[in-house]
């Protein structure tokens, strides 16, 4: 092999490298999930696994519109008391690792319900990343 044709390789191999991205290059979501409950229970929340990409990000915002409102939230005892807290600056996705939203603790929390949460059924929930673009997931609607 020339020189010529070992840098024209090279380049070429440099070139599809950088025009080829892997799911972890991407931020995912898996298994988001929310608690059946009827009309009567003013709010709900939606939980899930949401994996970084291959640069620090960060949830910033959801929405639904199964939901009056919807706000990012962390459970945390005070005083002996659980309580739950809006985190206004969203949630922390680090690069290579993953933001963990599970009962007891960050949670993405939906206020005025618009409908019955029943066990079975799914829910659009629009996530907001500060960098990475926005993703709808189905949320399964479970018993417990």
């Amino acid at each position: 092999m020339t020189m010529k044709t070992v840098a024209a390789c090279a380049i070429a191999a440099a070139l599809l490298a950088g025009s080829c991205s892997s799911a972890s290059d991407e931020i995912t979501v898996e298994d988001p999930w929310g608690r059946a409950s009827p009309m009567v229970a003013a709010s709900g929340a939606f939980y899930m696994t949401i994996n970084g990409g291959a640069e620090d990000d960060r949830l910033v915002a959801a929405e639904s519109a199964a939901c009056g409102t919807v706000e990012i939230h962390e459970t945390v005892m005070q005083d002996d008391v659980m309580k739950m807290q809006h985190l206004p600056d969203g949630i922390e996705i680090p690069a290579g690792g993953a933001a963990v939203l599970e009962p007891g603790g960050l949670h993405i929390m939906c206020i005025d319900k618009l409908q019955d949460f029943t066990a079975g059924s799914t829910i659009a929930v629009t996530l907001e990343f500060e960098k990475a673009a926005s993703q709808t997931v189905e949320a399964e609607i479970r018993e417990g």
